[in-house]
């Protein structure tokens, strides 16, 4: 009988280092996109597939509502962006906040319902490399993940998927960390039956067209 691994707490320390490098470079990016609006799309190609992505979950693997809120997103941050301040958060955590409050609002105006067996296929280029048997454990990790809270869902795939500090998570969902860290105990005691955790990193369109962004029309009205 093949022994199951458990799901750590912390994620592999790789995060700290990189991070700040990110934060650092995102600081840049900023700091010449309020010089030069034009310069706001550096931004927007480095994150464009995380927020998209995030907002698939999110929109039972709608693209065009994922990608159509996802502009959303990006027009509401560039159109703010006079005003945002670095405050120790990576910039993808401040894109992550907004996604979550325009969700808020789109399930507010359009009640969502979608079967579990709409959710149930794992995307092809998830399993693509991997064996039968690891692609079977990876489709029934991914139908218990839709079946978790949409906290617990959204805690999990920003720790597991995206490897987001326990901080920034909690700045992204409007919690502290310890409520987020309870939140996370309580998705792994759900997934216990699934080991393999780390092919969350795998449940996103990685190939997805990185399309034009919508708020460069804005700047040139």
């Amino acid at each position: 009988m093949k022994k199951k691994s458990k799901l750590p707490l912390k994620k592999r320390p790789k995060t700290s280092k990189q991070q700040k490098r990110s934060n650092e470079q995102d600081k840049l990016l900023v700091e010449k996109a309020k010089e030069n609006p034009k310069e706001y799309e550096a931004l927007y190609r480095k994150y464009a597939d995380d927020v998209y992505n995030y907002i698939w979950y999110r929109v039972g693997h709608d693209k065009f509502t994922s990608e159509d809120l996802m502009q959303d997103v990006f027009v509401n941050a560039f159109e703010h962006l006079p005003k945002f301040r670095q405050r120790g958060y990576s910039y993808r955590t401040y894109l992550l906040t907004i996604a979550r409050n325009i969700l808020a609002n789109h399930f507010r105006n359009q009640p969502f319902v979608v079967s579990l067996e709409d959710l149930a296929d794992v995307p092809d280029e998830v399993t693509l490399d991997q064996l039968v048997s690891r692609k079977l454990e990876s489709e029934g990790l991914w139908r218990a993940v839709q079946n978790l809270s949409v906290n617990e869902r959204d805690a999990v795939l920003m720790f597991y998927r995206s490897e987001m500090p326990v901080k920034d998570i909690a700045a992204v969902m409007g919690k502290t960390p310890n409520a987020v860290k309870i939140i996370l105990s309580r998705a792994r005691n759900k997934l216990k039956d699934h080991p393999y955790l780390e092919d969350m990193e795998r449940f996103a369109w990685q190939d997805r067209v990185c399309t034009k962004p919508r708020f460069l029309g804005k700047n040139d009205q």
